[in-house]
């Protein structure tokens, strides 16, 4: 059984395992041994995607789509998504059900930062906090269902195109998966003291889960919804005016930001709590998305609406290395751009 605090170092085998969705990849094993005996094997390993295709909308022929003229490609859903979703989705289930409520706070430690910023939002009264807290929950909510309804609202219904639309769908799925399972370790590690646990009386705390504050899950997931619809808007062009795109983008990064806000006057999260959260969803829903989908070239002369095999020209190779040192073993994910 894995223990809670070796949970955290799953994470960087699943960001390497993503990016090596995307790239070439050259796996190189490497066994190092002190003292008079020295054995090194090495091996190298190209995995091809040939299996891979990107994803294209169609256009008509006045050069206007079902998306308002999307014509960019994009890579398809293949099956290692489907099964990489699925496995990323039962860490976080499993992460949820063996160590969603920590006991003991494993950090209490206070700084100068995180109080001075307490001291400026946090609400005074618990009726406040509780609406602060509640309108958090609102905004979260909304902005995890943004990028689903939008797509399924001007791909499906608008536009008819529901092939497109389950694999827009994919995308959003998969950065709400890895947000999921980012945030539920590393809070179930962490195990950081929420401000307000310093409430507690007799251990009955306000808080369902007084020692889970660091990552902030609503930051996270509130800025995963916002850079998925900025994302997907940018890709997909499907506003003819890109004002409205980028008015539709700013607002969602400012509910973002304005449930981080919210968080610290409800006295659940420190500003450093909200930081944390914030790069997990920036992260997710700007970065994850183009790693794995969207960052694809296609050749000029492709015709439009038809499937290409190209590989990714944002990560070029991923080379892992698994090290047994003296005491232990290592994992090097060297990530080539």
């Amino acid at each position: 059984m894995i223990a809670v605090n070796d949970l955290h170092r799953i994470l960087p085998v699943i960001f390497c395992y993503l990016l090596s969705l995307v790239a070439p990849a050259s796996a190189e094993m490497l066994a190092v041994a002190q003292g008079p005996l020295f054995a090194k094997f090495g091996a190298s390993t190209t995995l091809a995607l040939a299996d891979e295709k990107e994803m294209r909308i169609p256009r008509n022929s006045d050069h206007e789509s079902s998306l308002n003229g999307t014509d960019r490609p994009w890579r398809r859903a293949s099956l290692t998504d489907y099964v990489g979703s699925s496995v990323v989705l039962a860490g976080t289930l499993y992460s949820e059900a063996a160590y969603g409520n920590p006991r003991k706070a494993q950090w209490t430690a206070r700084n100068g930062f995180d109080e001075g910023i307490r001291d400026a939002l946090r609400l005074n009264s618990s009726s406040a906090r509780d609406a602060a807290s509640t309108a958090s929950d609102v905004l979260m909510g909304l902005l995890i269902a943004a990028p689903v309804l939008d797509s399924f609202a001007t791909i499906g219904i608008r536009g008819g195109n529901w092939d497109v639309t389950w694999q827009t769908e994919m995308i959003n799925l998969e950065s709400f998966a890895f947000t999921g399972l980012a945030s539920s370790v590393m809070a179930n590690s962490i195990r950081r003291e929420r401000p307000l646990a310093r409430n507690c009386v007799n251990g009955n705390c306000p808080e369902l889960a007084p020692n889970r504050s660091m990552p902030s899950g609503h930051e996270a997931f509130a800025f995963t919804g916002a850079g998925l619809l900025c994302t997907n808007h940018s890709y997909q062009n499907r506003y003819a005016d890109p004002d409205t795109e980028r008015a539709a983008c700013a607002i969602s990064l400012g509910l973002a930001a304005t449930t981080g806000v919210l968080r610290i006057m409800a006295d659940s999260h420190y500003a450093t709590d909200v930081a944390v959260g914030t790069l997990i969803g920036l992260f997710s829903g700007f970065a994850l998305p183009r790693l794995l989908h969207y960052s694809w070239h296609i050749d000029a002369e492709q015709v439009p609406g038809t499937a290409v095999r190209k590989e990714s020209t944002l990560v070029n190779q991923v080379i892992v290395a698994p090290q047994v040192l003296n005491g232990g073993a290592a994992l090097k994910c060297d990530v080539i751009f």
